[in-house]
């Protein structure tokens, strides 16, 4: 009768190959998720979306939709009668869509609104607003289309609406 007896386990080395193994596909795998987090693209989305929503809204319910862009944090969503209303009051407020930066500060630079326009705030960095029929009503010193430009530094991306109502974003 022999004396050896089944050895159950696993020896050290290959728990440490094992953990090895473990270990790079975990920095690869988070590596691969912080590269995706792009926040220039991912606010300048967010703004063509409002856009788009916007443009959709205001031909559906016959109403001017505004959208107005005063920090690198949200975008204040307007509805009136007509692009034209002068009295801010009658502007209803239909919400606020909040622009996720990340850890970076997001750098905006727009097309100013003419500060003559008392329909909005002096610090407004974009103002967009589609009349009924869908196009992008003239604010301010808007003769061809308003633009929005979103960088952090290493990348940028541009949002434009022109006066026909049409949205376009891209790297620039």
């Amino acid at each position: 009768m022999s004396s050896s007896r089944a050895q159950g386990g696993f020896t050290l080395i290959e728990l440490l190959v094992v953990l090895a193994i473990v270990g790079v596909l975990f920095a690869l795998g988070t590596y691969s998720y912080l590269s995706t987090r792009n926040p220039p693209r991912d606010a300048a989305r967010t703004v063509h979306a409002a856009l788009i929503t916007l443009r959709s809204q205001a031909m559906s319910n016959t109403q001017a939709r505004r959208l107005i862009l005063v920090n690198d944090k949200e975008l204040i969503l307007q509805s009136s009668v007509r692009c034209s209303e002068s009295d801010q009051s009658k502007w209803t407020p239909i919400g606020t869509v909040g622009l996720d930066a990340g850890n970076r500060p997001l750098v905006l630079t727009a097309s100013k609104p003419s500060p003559a326009n008392p329909t909005v705030q002096s610090n407004a960095l974009l103002v967009v607003c589609f009349t009924s029929r869908g196009m992008a009503e003239p604010q301010g010193a808007m003769t061809a289309a308003r633009f929005l430009n979103l960088t952090d530094g290493r990348r940028t991306y541009v949002v434009e609406a022109a006066l026909n109502g049409a949205v376009r974003t891209g790297a620039k």
